[in-house]
């Protein structure tokens, strides 16, 4: 009973109309200002995480988690693939090992287009093209385009370049790769497809391992780049493989962009400093406002703890106010922008069309549980100077 009398006083001290429009206005204000605060870290939070991730899962979506290379580009063969697979089958977590052969090419489709491409050829059994260079080269599934390499380059008597290996293919399926880059040029296609254009018979750029769900690719990839130099050392093989995370050929990227989501976090963060001295200036004028009923209520017995929780119970009220209306209205806003206002961008330089955000629950309840425990520590100070006040002191001049 006496804890829900302290919080009946302290919701009547924060919302009373009793106080002047002043300290109505102010706590307003402050419940205001951590609001936006908080909704401005979850906010950015959900956008730049939802950045980062839609990039890594385009990359990865097309690529497999673990490359193995030549280091200094050199090519592998069927036997270098059957090594590593046998390598990978004693390794917890890896799935699969494939050869992969990429090369760039030419590609046409209806008469007077052509385009450059990257051509992929591994374990696909059907031919799929990018959403983007299927509209440029004005095909649809079902079409047929000409690929032509430049590995059939030849030079005739006359001057006259002349390429003999084009290979008019069916196309499959159209796909949406999620990086713009491999909608606007990558073209992918069965092992030995690939190698019948570029005349590159059991021919390998690199090899590609996939991992169970759940398993983390560093640590596999450790594991297996162990194994293979190992290997190398121990065999005698004239060729040395290495294997790295895919995702590590653009660890400068996910640098810059975790760079960029702290130094964009401590700016927003002011907002919320300002806030918390906005709601110091609140208290102390809501103490000032009911010191008289503090005075009675210390003569009628209460205790100085009673005034002290009181005093954090303010504080409790204001920031956890402002906190959950600012959870509330940052998960409103990133399901309003994803569904009805979507943030286009431009592809050839994000790599994606549409800025996605996601809603970062542990984020968010770490930011407003932390917003609210600083408003506790806010508050201490009108706690304590409502402690030093005698009850005839708060009573002399009412």
């Amino acid at each position: 009973m006496k804890q829900r009398l302290l919080w009946a006083l302290a919701r009547r001290h924060v919302w009373s109309n009793a106080n002047s429009s002043v300290v109505r206005m102010v706590s307003a204000l402050s419940v205001a200002g951590i609001a936006i605060g908080v909704a401005a870290l979850v906010i950015l939070q959900a956008f730049m995480g939802g950045f980062t991730e839609a990039i890594a899962t385009g990359l990865t979506s097309m690529n497999p988690p673990l490359y193995i290379y030549v280091p200094g580009g050199g090519y592998m063969d069927d036997f270098d693939l059957g090594v590593v697979q046998a390598i990978g089958a004693d390794i917890p977590g890896i799935t699969n090992v494939e050869g992969i052969l990429e090369k760039p090419a030419v590609v046409s489709g209806s008469p007077g287009t052509v385009s450059g491409a990257m051509v992929r050829g591994h374990s696909s059994n059907r031919l799929t093209i990018g959403k983007d260079l299927a509209r440029e080269l004005g095909v649809t599934a079902g079409d047929e385009i000409r690929i032509a390499s430049t590995a059939g380059v030849e030079v005739s008597g006359m001057g006259r370049v002349v390429v003999d290996t084009i290979v008019a293919l069916r196309v499959d399926s159209i796909a949406d790769f999620g990086i713009e880059e491999y909608n606007s040029s990558l073209v992918t296609m069965p092992l030995d497809t690939a190698r019948n254009i570029f005349r590159a018979h059991g021919e390998l750029t690199s090899l590609g391992a996939y991992v169970s769900s759940g398993t983390d690719p560093v640590a596999v990839s450790e594991l297996l780049d162990s194994a293979l130099y190992e290997e190398y050392t121990g065999g005698g093989w004239p060729v040395y493989m290495s294997c790295i995370p895919y995702l590590a050929f653009h660890g400068n990227l996910f640098k810059a962009l975790g760079l960029e989501r702290i130094a964009m976090t401590i700016v927003l963060a002011l907002i919320t400093v300002v806030a918390l001295l906005n709601l110091s200036s609140a208290l102390t004028m809501i103490a000032m406002e009911h010191r008289r009923d503090i005075g009675v209520m210390r003569a009628m017995g209460l205790s100085p703890s009673g005034v002290f929780r009181i005093s954090i119970l303010r504080g409790f009220l204001l920031g956890g106010t402002g906190g959950a209306a600012g959870l509330v209205f940052s998960w409103i806003a990133i399901f309003a922008v994803n569904r009805y206002f979507p943030i286009k961008l431009d592809g050839t330089v994000y790599w994606i069309d549409v800025l996605p955000g996601v809603f970062p629950a542990a984020t968010a309840l770490i930011v407003t549980l932390s917003t609210v425990l600083v408003c506790l520590v806010v508050s201490l100070f009108p706690a304590f100077s409502a402690l030093s006040r005698s009850p005839s002191e708060a009573l002399r001049y009412e």
